[in-house]
């Protein structure tokens, strides 16, 4: 399986729990803390899947979204 996961979480925990999991599970992780990044990273990679938290520094996920929606 080489599925790409990105994972934008800023709860330092959370987003180490997500990712391990994703990766013990065989997925290729790309784990960001910070909105921005978050958008740099998606826009120059091809992700088959991005998980987003809505509330992060310096951008939301819902603007992400329709960044990545554009």
């Amino acid at each position: 399986m080489n599925n790409r996961i990105l994972v934008v979480e800023d709860d330092i925990t959370l987003n180490q729990q997500v990712c391990a999991l994703l990766n013990n599970r065989g997925y290729q992780v790309d784990c960001l803390h910070d909105g921005e990044q978050g958008l740099s990273q998606a826009l120059a990679v091809d992700y088959d899947l991005i998980i987003l938290d809505i509330r992060l520094p310096s951008m939301e996920g819902y603007e992400i979204l329709a960044q990545l929606r554009k």
